[in-house]
């Protein structure tokens, strides 16, 4: 096995998350619902994604588990990535890949080219509308889909 616990996994796989929790302060905040989609290429499986209510549907220590193994060594992408990683590691009680992309940063470097001296409306609902992506952003499970979506639009045009 290499560095992490998972075997080999397929280096244009990468992993959308996303944590709904009771507050927005990770040490004392209790997650409520985590979200997690694989990208595979340019495919967004979400189909197989991972929906956990911690807590709820599984003990802690259970989500934990299911959680780290969904996510292996693949690079994460996501909205607000700090808190979901933050929330994600305190779960697991292990470190996640450094690998991350945080979509909103992608976002403004596109807008920020496009633009002059005008701000950059970074609210998850507009960048979704100005993208033109086909989502709800709704819970845990509708931000990580329009994160997973925002980064293929992000990184895939002009291919």
């Amino acid at each position: 096995m290499a560095q992490s616990d998972s075997p080999y996994t397929d280096r244009r796989e990468r992993v959308a998350i996303h944590c709904e929790a009771t507050g927005f302060d990770p040490e004392t905040a209790r997650p409520l619902t985590f979200a997690a989609i694989r990208i595979r290429g340019p495919r967004i499986l979400a189909g197989s994604a991972l929906r956990l209510y911690p807590g709820s549907d599984t003990g802690m220590a259970e989500a934990g588990d299911r959680l780290h193994a969904f996510i292996g060594d693949r690079p994460l992408i996501g909205y607000y990535l700090d808190f979901s990683i933050a929330m994600a590691e305190r779960l697991t009680g292990r470190p996640l890949p450094d690998e991350r992309v945080e979509v909103s940063g992608l976002y403004y470097d596109r807008k920020i080219r496009s633009l002059s001296k005008q701000a950059v409306d970074l609210r998850l609902d507009s960048m979704v509308r100005d993208l033109d992506l086909p989502v709800q952003p709704d819970g845990a499970f509708g931000i990580a889909l329009a994160a997973a979506m925002a980064w293929l639009r992000l990184t895939q045009e002009g291919k």
